[in-house]
């Protein structure tokens, strides 16, 4: 059975609807020092109750360890985070603040070597798309 493709408006979001997963990819396919910088972005408009609600509270936990009153993520921190949790937080962060795409796409965008990451250069393709729609 063939079946038609959706009309590109689906496309786009369906697109869209692996952002979190190729923000996970990123995650595990980086190097530790840029994971740090990575959650930091993710973390960034994340207020408290949804630091302690998603990825059951381990970034409430980072942010706990560090001080509420500013936001720092260690090497040490992101070896303790899985990218099934960075999933989950990208997720969230996909309703709550979708916002913080485009700043995960500038970090990601300035560091070459991450960038030639196979999931890097799908989120990159798919959050240029969003630019444009």
């Amino acid at each position: 059975m063939n079946q038609a493709l959706p009309p590109s408006a689906d496309r786009g979001e369906a697109s869209a609807a692996l952002v979190p997963l190729y923000v996970s990819g990123v995650f595990r396919e980086a190097p530790l020092a840029f994971r740090a910088q990575l959650v930091e972005c993710l973390m960034r408009p994340m207020g408290a109750l949804g630091l302690v609600a998603v990825a059951n509270g381990v970034f409430a936990a980072v942010r706990h360890r560090h001080g509420w009153d500013r936001l720092q993520v260690t090497i040490e921190d992101t070896a303790r985070i899985t990218a099934d949790q960075v999933l989950e937080l990208s997720a969230y962060l996909q309703q709550a603040a979708p916002e913080v795409f485009r700043q995960v796409a500038d970090l990601v965008g300035r560091q070459p070597v991450v960038a030639s990451g196979l999931s890097a250069v799908l989120l990159l393709q798919v959050l240029r798309g969003w630019k444009r729609g």
